[in-house]
């Protein structure tokens, strides 16, 4: 698996948490580049990694310089509480690994796993933090393929399972209680991937949920790792965005505009079941940044401009919200990435409480 730069109501009712609800554009500390963000559960902080450089954003402070990252990778993550960043960070060697941030010790380096190696100098990097940021999860290098991780500095790293021969896996994102883990698993022959979770204490470990046989990934968990969401292919073959849990099973949230030919990606979503993420054409038309709730399971996805004007939400008329990429856990903060008529992008934020 070759390392890939990646490219960029209905629930509330309460007349006082819409007049508090807002959109503002957030100026990036950066020219302009590719972008990736985390947000705490509160959505108060935030990790953003702009270009290779990274950040840290609190409510009412702005942008904090954290310094340089690993511009081939845009892993990025947060803990719950907002005290500890994630991300892939530059050895003296030239080559990069997992590194962990608080305010306390600033930067530091986790190594890589004894039966490691490096590919383009990267060693692993790290995805996602449980709530308290004690538990990192990830992608280390086994060569000539990639494999999840799980590190706590109590055990280090503990390697997931990949697929047999050249495959790779990794975890992408792992619940705030740490018992659930969630990513990819290439197909052992045929190399696309399929969405997997891992299950700490349970007798199944490892679970293709989506099916053996489905193209996909896992994106992100609620809390308690009962709700997943991410893209898989549905039965034309489309990869589109998905909700699932053990007791409904995999539910196809759909596109914005219904054509078959159009994808969808699930980027994130909050414990009371709000999922958001983007629909259209990646390769043609452009896409549209999206929002979807559980509470109604058979409703099509809506646009994400037109559901916060809808709500009262000024959102500047000749602005696309392309994506959104993160949401915080309590489901009161998104964030994504702003498009104009003349292709000018940057970062937008979306409060609704």
């Amino acid at each position: 698996m070759k390392r890939i730069l990646l490219s960029f109501c209905i629930f509330f009712n309460s007349t006082a948490l819409l007049a508090q609800a807002s959109f503002h554009l957030i100026a990036q500390p950066t020219g302009p580049t590719w972008a990736n963000y985390a947000l705490s559960y509160d959505g108060k902080t935030m990790a953003a990694d702009f270009g290779g450089e990274l950040f840290l954003w609190k409510k009412g402070k702005g942008f904090t310089d954290l310094g340089p990252g690993d511009a081939l990778t845009t892993s990025i993550g947060i803990s719950g509480d907002g005290s500890t960043v994630t991300s892939t960070i530059s050895n003296p060697d030239g080559s990069s690994e997992t590194g962990l941030w608080k305010e306390s010790t600033g930067w530091v380096h986790l190594g890589h796993p004894v039966s490691g190696c490096r590919l383009d100098q990267n060693w692993d990097s790290g995805y996602s933090l449980t709530y308290d940021g004690s538990t990192v999860v990830g992608l280390s290098w086994y060569c000539p393929g990639a494999q999840g991780y799980s590190w706590t500095a109590a055990k280090g790293f503990v390697l997931l399972s990949h697929p047999s021969g050249k495959g790779s896996s990794r975890a992408s994102a792992i619940s705030a209680n740490g018992a659930t883990i969630v990513g990819f698993f290439e197909s052992p022959t045929q190399g696309f991937r399929r969405p997997v979770r891992w299950q700490w204490g349970k007798p199944n470990r490892q679970d293709l949920f989506a099916g053996k046989q489905t193209p996909g990934e896992a994106t992100a968990l609620t809390s308690d790792g009962l709700q997943v969401v991410g893209q898989a292919a549905d039965a034309s073959g489309f990869p589109r965005a998905f909700y699932y849990t053990d007791a409904n099973g995999l539910v196809d949230i759909g596109t914005l505009s219904g054509r078959s030919t159009d994808e969808s990606q699930a980027n994130a979503i909050s414990d009371n079941g709000l999922v958001v993420g983007w629909s259209g054409d990646a390769f043609g038309a452009g896409i549209e940044a999206f929002v979807w709730h559980a509470k109604h399971p058979t409703t099509h996805p809506t646009s994400l401009k037109k559901f916060l004007l809808q709500k009262g939400v000024k959102v500047p008329k000749n602005l696309y919200l392309t994506t959104a990429i993160a949401l915080s856990g309590d489901g009161s903060t998104m964030v994504g990435v702003w498009q104009d008529a003349n292709f000018n992008f940057g970062t937008w934020m979306a409060r609704l409480r």
